[in-house]
């Protein structure tokens, strides 16, 4: 499921490349290299994820799209080529997000980073959460 991870002892992480809803996207596993059972609980965590990714990936593009759709409005109306474009609806939203990198913990928290198809003019949406809360915050970064 996760396909072959590569141990990264300098930043305590496993690093790959998993299928996620049929696209490609890197994964990180963050780990204590020195604690075998952390590696255990980071891909029980992430094959969870990736067995119920649809649901996940819904969830996450919902929460954004509801969080920082307004937030791209406002950047699309100080974007001189783009100001007198439709205004983005959460729909539209969620749908120009790609995942690009997902990250997951020991403890089951994860980071999911979108590509934000130059709606924040090139920075990623971040949204992140737990197997336990669900996705529980999203903005944007870089």
């Amino acid at each position: 499921v996760l396909g072959t991870l590569k141990l990264n002892r300098e930043f305590g992480m496993f690093e790959g490349e998993i299928t996620w809803c049929g696209e490609k996207v890197s994964l990180m596993l963050e780990v204590n290299p020195e604690n075998k059972s952390t590696w255990t609980r980071a891909r029980n965590a992430a094959k969870k994820l990736v067995a119920d990714c649809d649901t996940w990936d819904k969830a996450m593009r919902t929460f954004a799209a509801k969080a920082l759709t307004q937030l791209a409005n406002d950047w699309q109306e100080d974007d001189e080529d783009h100001k007198n474009d439709e205004p983005i609806t959460e729909e539209i939203f969620a749908k120009r997000l790609s995942l690009s990198e997902l990250t997951v913990t020991s403890g089951g928290s994860f980071t999911a980073y979108y590509d934000d198809d130059d709606m924040f003019w090139g920075h990623a949406v971040e949204v992140c959460g737990s197997l336990k809360k669900g996705v529980t915050s999203a903005g944007i970064v870089g």
